[in-house]
């Protein structure tokens, strides 16, 4: 299986985590830190008190989930859908929407947004939105990816997949595959370095990053630096504690969006590909950048998940941010979304760093 160019040895120094010595615990370096239970114990409620500072008052405008059912979804993904994307760009980033060729031929569209000082062959991020496998797209995300962009002087690419449960599994990871193929086979052609692909992806995206590496990374000639994923959506059989999932993202919403994507196949999923915390051995996975709200509906599943890294000598980095609910870095302002956005940045910038640059991206 391909690795990153950089050695293993040094991915497993810069990671915060090391693949053979931490095993029993993850380390989190956001503000605070959870210590992770063995005994499996039932949590409380949990109370306005746990929620992080500067998270408390978007709760009220953000869309109750508990109400996303097959008769409301149209209107939650009128609610959702991102508005027209700028091409202009700004001074710093251009904008495109483009398409991405699969090598079978299928046809995604995608938002490219790139850096305009950067003239060589760029560092790239392959991002794959969220939405519980049935809302979003990627205009909704075009701002912060520009801004993403400027920051770290890299291409962002963002997949536009279909949607479920109109498009099953596994219709969005062929999406997500097409993407990835097309970045690779098209690297010289887009002025990226394929050598320096990342791929990030948030909640339902996350489980899509996952299973998209679970799929490709056999067959590919070069394999993605860094691994990021958000609060990812990885286990369809999870049945979490009452304390997670009370904000945002809730057990009933979560039902709903693995019902539409798995379809007949919930209660057994076809594949890891489609629920990627039934796999068990992650050897080869790239670098991972792993962060959740410690009461966010996913804690469990991603702690199991980050484990199972862990024990494939996948370099780690964990975070686990206190009082985060699902998608608590929406709230750019709070504390706890600053830490976060630090932390992403360095990840970012920390796996591109560690890739030598293909001879084309010298220029």
């Amino acid at each position: 299986m391909p690795t990153c160019r950089a050695s293993r040895a040094c991915s497993c120094r810069i990671w915060a985590a090391s693949t053979s010595t931490k095993q029993s615990a993850l380390k989190s370096r956001a503000t605070d830190t959870l210590a992770l239970s063995s005994t499996g114990a039932a949590l409380p409620e949990t109370t306005d008190d746990e929620i992080a500072p500067g998270l408390h008052a978007a709760l009220s405008a953000i869309p109750d989930f508990d109400a996303l059912d097959a008769t409301t979804l149209g209107s939650f993904r009128a609610a959702l859908r991102g508005g027209p994307v700028d091409l202009n760009g700004d001074k710093d980033v251009s904008v495109e929407l483009t398409v991405a060729l699969g090598r079978d031929g299928h046809r995604v569209p995608c938002i490219l947004h790139r850096p305009r000082a950067v003239t060589a062959s760029a560092p790239v991020i392959l991002n794959i939105h969220g939405g519980g496998y049935v809302v979003g797209d990627a205009a909704r995300e075009a701002p912060a990816m520009s801004a993403l962009a400027t920051a770290t002087g890299c291409a962002i690419l963002s997949v536009d997949y279909r949607l479920a449960p109109d498009t099953p599994f596994p219709g969005a990871l062929d999406d997500c595959t097409a993407a990835l193929h097309w970045l690779i086979d098209e690297a010289d052609k887009l002025r990226i370095d394929r050598n320096r692909i990342a791929i990030r992806g948030v909640s339902a995206g996350g489980g899509l990053a996952a299973g998209l590496m679970l799929r490709c990374l056999p067959t590919l000639d070069v394999s993605p630096c860094l691994l990021m994923l958000i609060y990812p959506m990885l286990d369809h059989r999870a049945s979490p504690p009452d304390r997670m999932g009370q904000h945002v993202w809730t057990r009933r919403a979560n039902q709903f969006g693995w019902q539409s994507y798995l379809g007949s196949n919930l209660e057994h999923a076809p594949s890891p590909e489609a629920s990627p915390a039934l796999a068990e051995d992650l050897t080869g996975f790239p670098p991972t950048f792993l962060a959740v709200g410690d009461i966010d509906l996913f804690l469990d599943e991603n702690l199991s998940f980050a484990s199972r890294l862990a024990r494939s000598q996948v370099g780690l980095e964990m975070h686990v941010y206190r009082g985060g609910y699902h998608g608590f870095n929406l709230v750019p302002d709070a504390p706890i979304s600053e830490a976060f956005a630090r932390d992403c940045m360095a990840a970012i910038v920390r796996a591109f760093g560690q890739a030598a640059p293909s001879p084309s991206s010298q220029e």
